[in-house]
C-alpha cells in the first residue's frame, strides 16, 4: 500500500504542471517588451489572432535569413488573423537602426525585449537556446508549435488556420522529455526515488511504441548515468513489442542497442542486422542503419583499446621481469655444466 501511494504521488510530481508554462497546449507567457519598434504595440491573449513570435537578433545570418521568410508569412495568412512578432534581446539602439537601415523592408511587428524576460519564459521550459526560434500561440492564448522559423512552422500555420492542426501528439513529446529529464536527474544524483520514478515514466507511456522505445534507448545510452536500470529499459522493450504492429523494425533496433550496451554485444549486432533487413519504412531503415554503425564503430574503438593496453602490460613485463632471469641466466653460463666454474 505505502509503494503504490509513493507511485501515485511520483507520477503526479512527474505530470504536466505549471512549472511547464510555455510548453504545448499550456498558457502563453505574455510579452515584456522594453519598446516597439516597429508597428503597434501586441498583446498576446485569447481572442482572434494567431501570433507568431520569432526570438532573433539582428546580426545573426539565420535571422536575416527568416526575415524574407516571415514576410511571406504575414502576408499570406494577415487575412486569418495572423499576427508576426519579432522580438530582440539586444540593446534598442542597435535594433531601431538595423530597422532604419537594413531592416526597412520587414513586414511585422518588432519589439526589443526587457532584459530578455519574454525570451527566457518561452525558451526556457522548452530548452531552446538557440535562435532564430519561433513559437505559434493559438486563438485561445495557448502555445501551439514551437521550431525554427525555416522549419515546419508554413506547415503548422496552414493547419492551424483551417482548424486541422492536432498540438497532441507534440504536447505529449514535450511533456515525457522533461519527465525523462526528471528521471535522468534522480538517477544521476543516485537518489532514493529513482526507482519510482522509473516505474512512473513507464506508467505514463504505457501505450506508446516510440515514447517506450525512446525510454530504453535513452536509459541505455545517455552519457554520465551511474547505475543504467537496464531492467527497466528491457521492461519499456517488452511493452513496446506488445503494441507494435507496423514498426516491429523499431523496437528490434532499440533492442538491439539495449543488448549491446548491456554487454551482449554480439547478440546486439546480430538483431541490428536482423532488424535492418526486416526494415520497411525508408526512414526506420536509416535510423537502424545509424545505430548499426555506431555500434559498429564502438566495438573497433574498444578493441583498439584493448590491443593498445595489451601493448602496454607487454611492455611493462619486459621491462621488469626478465631482468632476474637474465642476470641468473648469464650467473650459470659463466660457471659453466652444473655451475662449475
Amino acid at each position: 500500500m505505502k509503494h503504490t501511494f509513493a507511485l501515485v504521488v511520483l507520477m503526479a510530481v512527474l505530470a504536466p504542471g505549471i512549472s511547464f508554462g510555455g510548453l504545448i497546449g499550456e498558457p502563453a507567457p505574455p510579452l515584456v517588451v522594453k519598446e516597439w519598434i516597429k508597428g503597434q504595440p501586441v498583446a498576446v491573449k485569447p481572442g482572434t489572432n494567431i501570433y507568431v513570435l520569432e526570438f532573433w537578433s539582428v546580426g545573426g545570418p539565420l535571422s536575416r535569413a527568416a526575415i524574407t521568410n516571415l514576410n511571406r508569412l504575414q502576408m499570406q495568412f494577415k487575412t486569418n488573423g495572423v499576427v508576426v512578432v519579432g522580438i530582440s534581446g539586444e540593446p534598442i539602439e542597435t535594433v531601431r537602426q538595423f530597422i532604419q537601415k537594413d531592416g526597412t523592408n520587414i513586414e511585422y511587428v518588432i519589439a526589443a525585449d526587457d532584459q530578455r524576460q519574454t525570451a527566457l519564459s518561452y525558451m526556457t521550459p522548452v530548452k531552446q537556446r538557440g535562435i532564430p526560434y519561433t513559437f505559434v500561440v493559438g486563438t485561445n492564448g495557448n502555445v501551439l508549435w514551437h521550431g525554427p522559423p525555416l522549419g515546419g512552422l508554413k506547415k503548422a500555420l496552414e493547419l492551424i488556420v483551417v482548424g486541422q492542426y492536432d498540438s497532441e501528439p507534440l504536447r505529449k513529446q514535450e511533456v515525457a522529455a522533461h519527465q525523462m529529464e526528471q528521471y535522468l536527474d534522480l538517477a544521476r544524483r543516485e537518489d532514493a526515488r529513482t526507482k519510482l520514478a522509473g516505474a512512473a515514466l513507464l506508467a505514463n507511456r504505457t501505450n506508446d511504441v516510440p515514447l517506450l522505445c525512446d525510454m530504453a534507448y535513452v536509459i541505455a545510452t545517455v552519457p554520465r548515468l551511474p547505475n543504467r536500470d537496464f531492467g527497466l529499459a528491457g521492461e519499456a522493450l517488452d511493452q513496446a513489442e506488445k503494441l507494435a504492429s507496423t514498426n516491429k523494425a523499431l523496437v528490434m533496433g532499440i533492442r538491439a542497442v539495449w543488448l549491446f550496451e548491456s554487454g551482449k554485444r554480439d547478440a546486439g549486432m546480430t538483431l541490428a542486422t536482423q532488424a535492418l533487413t526486416s526494415a520497411q519504412s525508408p526512414m526506420i531503415k536509416n535510423n537502424i542503419q545509424l545505430l548499426l554503425r555506431t555500434m559498429e564503430a564502438h566495438l573497433a574503438a574498444a578493441k583498439t583499446n584493448q590491443v593498445n593496453t595489451n601493448q602496454s602490460n607487454t611492455a611493462r613485463t619486459s621491462e621488469h621481469a626478465p631482468v632476474a632471469n637474465t642476470n641468473q641466466s648469464n650467473t650459470n653460463q659463466s660457471k659453466g655444466p652444473a655451475g662449475k666454474p
